[in-house]
């Protein structure tokens, strides 16, 4: 019974200082790779951005990623886009990766094609189910939805590997789900509700959120949205071990906490 209470308080140890590491990366029609990292001011990039290159994080909180406006080759313009990741503490809490656009408007005459993935490390289990969901709007300026879609990923990863290092779907882990969608009227949304899936994440893991768009000329993309959660499991002691409580249960956790270091 000692080696279980050590073992708990080694994971109350480990999953009250983890932590995650989210970074994005985008690329434009195949081009260089466009990065940004998580409380990482590098600034690479020229005016319009041109990858390969990094923007800087422009919200200084931990596990905020927001990157600010800015114009791709001339002809795209992109507003903020905000990524957060939130690491599971404690029992009725959940690990969570979110990913927002604003908008993201093509100004040019012809096609583009965007890829762009989200992903965090560290994220605390155990963690046995999964959801997803996804959302957005498409519209025109003027003019139809010619070669216009989205395809949204999820993924999930054991083995806490770091995703979107490159932007396609090559992911780190097992694709969990998957939603496309093509617009045939101006405006329309969309929007996905995925789960629960059945995962198998004893401890730290990743998480990694990727999307392929084609946008058309003149056509919008509005509040692009993608989120994935695992609840935290309860961490269940065999036989009368839970008479113990909870409290002495942490009491060890103190004592060896230094040991899990």
């Amino acid at each position: 019974m000692r080696r279980v209470l050590m073992a708990l308080g080694c994971w109350w140890a480990l999953a009250t200082g983890a932590e995650a590491a989210l970074i994005a990366s985008a690329s434009v029609d195949g081009g260089g790779t466009i990065f940004a990292i998580d409380n990482d001011l590098t600034s690479t990039c020229g005016s319009p951005v041109v990858g390969p290159c990094q923007l800087p994080d422009i919200d200084p909180t931990l596990h905020r990623l927001v990157v600010g406006a800015h114009t791709i080759s001339g002809t795209l313009l992109v507003l903020p886009t905000v990524q957060t990741a939130d690491v599971a503490t404690g029992a009725g809490t959940v690990n969570r990766l979110d990913s927002t656009g604003t908008q993201f408007t093509n100004n040019d005459a012809v096609s583009h094609a965007v890829s762009v993935a989200i992903s965090a490390t560290d994220f605390f289990g155990p963690s046995t189910v999964a959801f997803t969901t996804g959302a957005g709007q498409f519209s025109t300026l003027g003019g139809g939805f010619a070669d216009t879609s989205i395809t949204q990923r999820w993924f999930n990863d054991p083995a806490n590997e770091q995703g979107a290092l490159t932007p396609d779907a090559n992911q780190p882990g097992t694709l969990l789900d998957t939603f496309s969608f093509i617009p045939t009227q101006n405006p329309q949304s969309f929007s996905h509700t995925g789960g629960p899936f059945a995962v198998a994440d004893p401890s730290l893991f990743s998480m990694t959120l990727q999307f392929d768009a084609v946008v058309g000329p003149g056509v919008r993309l509005t509040g692009r949205e993608q989120t994935e959660i695992k609840p935290l499991a309860e961490v269940s002691l065999p036989g009368t071990g839970w008479l113990l409580g909870l409290g002495a249960a942490l009491l060890v956790g103190a004592r060896v906490g230094r040991r899990c270091r």
